[in-house]
């Protein structure tokens, strides 16, 4: 009897050694279960009859499709949303991401999707219910910002209609590199030597919003908000003025400035996966509006 107690605890032994190598841990895979939604609808952009800039399809500089591969790495699942969203759309996310959404300028036809009160309301309210949000904007002259700030200021966070870091050439790119020694001791800049975000807006925060990155203005003067961060009921909202990680730069590399965004994309991805909850139970799946890439 002795003898077969010690072979069936060698086998369970085994069994679960076997488990633990062949199985992804949680920190492997923060994003097992969770869905990110990509924004399609304010910012919406065409060239030669298709939608690019930002979005997970633009596999030019100017789309989000090494982003993208980041989040995957993780283990999420990307979803895009491709008209103003509903609450029934934001309950099948674990994160909403919004990107520079479009000026008259940008826009097909010149009609923009403005940013309205019922659609900050609807968002906000997912948020409260645990809902993480990610807010990236862009400089005065190439985001809309005035009612993008229906959505950001109900979390005490404003966009400033300004511009900073301005890179003219390549040789100027340090006026866009921000630098450890800057850096607030947090996830998002862990291990980060340098990050590169050019021509961006500055932010204003109140409660409940707090500031994240804060760094000595152009003027030498006084301080200028770079990111924030808004704990807002159950969830989670994140700021910045620079849509940032965008295939143009998130592999920059410019000696001898030691800049790494895709490790900063990587911090990112992973510390807003660790606050962001699977999409909520009995969410209808399916819809037209969200499209989820599994590959």
């Amino acid at each position: 009897m002795r003898q077969i107690i010690s072979l069936l605890i060698a086998i369970v032994s085994l069994s679960a050694l076997g488990a633990a190598t062949t199985q992804p841990s949680s920190d492997a895979e923060p994003g097992r279960g969770k869905v990110v939604g990509l924004d399609y609808f304010f910012n919406h952009q065409v060239r030669n009859g298709e939608q690019y800039h930002y979005i997970w399809d633009d596999t030019h500089n100017s789309g989000y499709s090494k982003f993208g591969g980041v989040w995957k790495e993780c283990g999420a699942t990307l979803s895009t949303v491709k008209h103003a969203p509903t609450r029934a759309d934001l309950d099948q996310l674990s994160i909403y991401i919004i990107v520079n959404p479009s000026t008259v300028k940008e826009s097909p036809n010149g009609q923009p999707n403005f940013m309205t009160d019922q659609d900050a309301q609807t968002i906000a309210g997912w948020v409260n219910d645990g809902g993480v949000l990610a807010m990236f904007a862009n400089d005065k002259n190439t985001c809309e910002l005035e009612h993008y700030n229906l959505l950001a200021q109900r979390f005490g966070i404003t966009f400033n209609i300004d511009l900073r870091n301005a890179v003219p050439t390549v040789a100027d790119r340090a006026r866009g590199t921000f630098f450890a020694a800057q850096f607030p001791d947090h996830p998002l800049f862990r291990d980060v030597p340098a990050i590169f975000v050019k021509e961006i807006c500055t932010l204003q925060v109140k409660p409940p919003a707090q500031p994240l990155l804060v760094v000595d203005n152009e003027q030498g003067t006084g301080k200028d908000i770079i990111m924030a961060t808004a704990h807002y009921g159950k969830g989670l909202v994140f700021a910045v003025g620079d849509p940032w990680f965008y295939n143009e730069y998130i592999d920059l590399k410019s000696p001898p400035l030691p800049i790494d965004n895709h490790k900063a994309a990587e911090n990112f991805c992973r510390w807003l996966l660790g606050a962001a909850s699977l999409p909520k139970q009995g969410a209808i799946q399916g819809l037209d509006s969200l499209n989820r890439d599994r590959e």
